[in-house]
Protein backbone atom coordinates (compact mmCIF):
# COMPACT_ATOMS: atom_id res chain seq x y z
CA UNK A 1 0.00 0.00 0.00
CA UNK A 2 1.37 3.41 -0.94
CA UNK A 3 2.14 6.01 1.69
CA UNK A 4 -0.57 8.70 1.50
CA UNK A 5 1.72 11.45 2.77
CA UNK A 6 4.05 10.99 -0.19
CA UNK A 7 1.38 12.35 -2.54
CA UNK A 8 0.76 15.52 -0.51
CA UNK A 9 2.08 18.75 -1.91
CA UNK A 10 3.32 21.68 0.14
CA UNK A 11 0.83 24.58 0.34
CA UNK A 12 1.02 27.03 -2.55
CA UNK A 13 2.46 30.47 -1.81
CA UNK A 14 0.86 33.49 -3.43
CA UNK A 15 2.95 35.42 -5.89
CA UNK A 16 4.72 38.34 -4.27
CA UNK A 17 4.69 36.88 -0.77
CA UNK A 18 7.83 35.70 0.91
CA UNK A 19 8.76 34.79 4.41
CA UNK A 20 11.24 37.45 5.40
CA UNK A 21 13.69 36.54 8.11
CA UNK A 22 13.07 32.81 7.89
CA UNK A 23 14.95 30.06 6.18
CA UNK A 24 13.73 26.99 4.40
CA UNK A 25 14.71 24.91 7.46
CA UNK A 26 12.95 27.08 10.04
CA UNK A 27 9.60 25.82 11.30
CA UNK A 28 7.00 28.55 11.99
CA UNK A 29 5.79 28.96 15.57
CA UNK A 30 2.03 29.10 16.22
CA UNK A 31 0.55 32.25 17.72
CA UNK A 32 -3.02 32.68 18.91
CA UNK A 33 -4.62 36.12 18.78
CA UNK A 34 -8.06 36.82 20.22
CA UNK A 35 -9.85 39.88 18.87
CA UNK A 36 -13.32 41.38 19.27
CA UNK A 37 -15.97 40.68 16.67
CA UNK A 38 -15.68 44.13 15.05
CA UNK A 39 -11.96 43.75 14.42
CA UNK A 40 -12.49 40.21 13.14
CA UNK A 41 -15.15 41.44 10.73
CA UNK A 42 -12.77 44.13 9.40
CA UNK A 43 -10.03 41.54 8.95
CA UNK A 44 -12.41 39.15 7.19
CA UNK A 45 -13.58 41.90 4.85
CA UNK A 46 -10.00 42.86 3.99
CA UNK A 47 -9.09 39.20 3.49
CA UNK A 48 -11.96 38.72 1.04
CA UNK A 49 -11.42 41.94 -0.92
CA UNK A 50 -7.65 41.50 -1.24
CA UNK A 51 -7.80 37.71 -1.65
CA UNK A 52 -5.12 37.22 0.99
CA UNK A 53 -4.96 34.96 4.02
CA UNK A 54 -5.30 36.10 7.63
CA UNK A 55 -1.77 34.75 8.10
CA UNK A 56 -0.38 36.95 5.33
CA UNK A 57 -2.19 40.11 6.48
CA UNK A 58 -1.29 39.73 10.16
CA UNK A 59 2.31 38.71 9.51
CA UNK A 60 2.82 41.74 7.27
CA UNK A 61 1.23 44.07 9.84
CA UNK A 62 3.32 42.64 12.68
CA UNK A 63 6.57 42.95 10.70
CA UNK A 64 5.81 46.60 9.88
CA UNK A 65 4.90 47.36 13.50
CA UNK A 66 8.08 45.75 14.83
CA UNK A 67 10.20 47.59 12.27
CA UNK A 68 8.68 50.95 13.23
CA UNK A 69 9.12 50.14 16.91
CA UNK A 70 12.78 49.34 16.30
CA UNK A 71 12.42 45.81 17.58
Amino acid sequence: MANKTSSRRPPKRRAGTKQEGSTAHEKPVALTLKVDSGLYLRLSTLRATQRRTNQDILEHALREYLTRAGA
